[in-house]
């Protein structure tokens, strides 16, 4: 059966899910090699490649280099709550924390922005692009580019309020982020588009749009979480 799309990687990884899901790849088994799985699906090695990595990520295989790929578990690690750091409890709250402080941020930062700070919300954009292409989450760069925006806000208080707690807010991007994939229901340029529409009304100095774009864009966050049992 050959696949014939633009998301090549993806609709390869969801696939896999699909067998692994329904027994047909049993836990500890090996997945073909990388070459057999490209001939059977009629895509290049690269592409089955970013498949395989886009599972590792969410724990469901394992890539053991010069053995293969192993499925590791029937059930994907979608969120870690294997640290004291991040509860189901921390969750809701930060979720709580974030629509309620970041509507602000983006609506000072479109009657605030300066170019410099435009710059650094651009870069962010920019790394969370290359990230996307890399297949790679790209909580780092999603971050960087909320930050961005705090500063831009000209509200010190603002920016020390998310950045002491960005090392959890970085672990919901994640978690949020192996939902979209393996859930497939939004596709990370989904998600990029709603950081452009939150950029282009900073850059546009809308405050109003920018406040309504980030509170669309937490929407589907939360949306997402709840859906599926991260937050109940």
């Amino acid at each position: 059966m050959k696949i014939s799309s633009q998301k090549l990687y993806e609709q390869i990884a969801n696939r896999l899910i699909d067998q692994i899901e329904s027994g047909v790849l049993q836990e500890g088994e090996r997945l073909p090699s990388i070459q057999k799985l490209a001939k059977q699906y009629g895509v290049s090695n690269a592409s089955v490649r970013e498949a395989l990595n886009a599972l590792r990520m969410i724990g469901l295989v394992e890539i053991k280099h010069g053995y293969g790929t192993f499925v590791k578990q029937k059930t994907p690690q979608l969120f870690d709550f294997t640290t004291q750091t991040l509860t189901e409890k921390h969750v809701q709250e930060i979720l709580e924390l974030r629509e309620v402080v970041e509507l602000s941020t983006a609506q000072f930062a479109a009657e605030r922005r300066t170019n410099d700070r435009l710059t650094e919300m651009r870069l962010a954009l920019d790394d969370m692009v290359k990230a996307i292409s890399q297949n790679k989450s790209g909580e780092e760069a999603d971050l960087k580019f909320h930050l961005a925006i705090a500063k831009a806000s000209d509200n010190p208080l603002l920016y020390e309020l998310l950045h002491n707690i960005s090392d959890l807010i970085q672990q919901t991007m994640k978690g949020t982020r192996h939902i979209y994939l393996y859930k497939r229901q939004k596709t990370m340029e989904k998600l990029l588009d709603e950081h452009r529409a939150i950029l282009e009304a900073i850059e546009q100095q809308n405050g109003v749009l920018a406040g309504q774009q980030m509170a669309h864009h937490l929407a589907e966050v939360r949306k997402t979480l709840v859906e599926h049992a991260v937050v109940q």
